[in-house]
């Protein structure tokens, strides 16, 4: 009998050990998992292939790295930081929109030159807030130029 108990006790030390064995390797599975998804999550957040993370393609960022800036990006820059630089308010802000190829002074559409021509009129203290509207690119540049050529202020929204 007491070699019964015995027999009966090993195998149930044996089961007992599978039993851990198959506990620890549950363990390290989901350790494993865990980390894959830390690194995962990591590499979302700092490399930011689409546009999620920190990186400099993140939605509202400054722009890829590496690329140089667009025909007349330092004029905005430059035209931003002297508005918020001078002590003196600006007398007037106006606004044009670019859509396509059209430009939109208020709710008329009107040409290059008569906009510039309005622009003048106002005096040396208005700043022009351009909105692109899925312009093209020749037409927002040739507005940028014109505005550069001419002296005029303007910020880009």
């Amino acid at each position: 009998m007491a070699k019964d108990i015995e027999q009966e006790n090993e195998k149930l030390e044996k089961q007992n050990r599978k039993l851990k064995k198959k506990n620890r390797a549950g363990v390290k599975i989901i350790l494993f998992l865990l980390l894959i998804i830390v690194i995962l999550a990591a590499l979302l957040f700092f490399l930011d292939p689409f546009g999620w993370g920190i990186g400099p393609n993140a939605k509202g960022g400054a722009g890829t790295a590496g690329t140089a800036p667009a025909q007349g990006e330092a004029a905005v820059t430059t035209a931003a930081a002297e508005a918020e630089t001078t002590t003196e308010e600006p007398k007037a802000y106006t606004d044009i929109d670019v859509i396509g190829s059209t430009y939109m002074f208020g709710t008329e559409e009107t040409t290059l030159d008569d906009f510039v021509k309005v622009i003048k009129d106002y005096g040396e203290e208005v700043i022009v807030n351009i909105t692109d509207r899925d312009s093209t690119q020749n037409a927002m540049n040739d507005l940028i130029k014109r505005l550069d050529e001419e002296g005029i202020k303007y910020i880009m929204k």
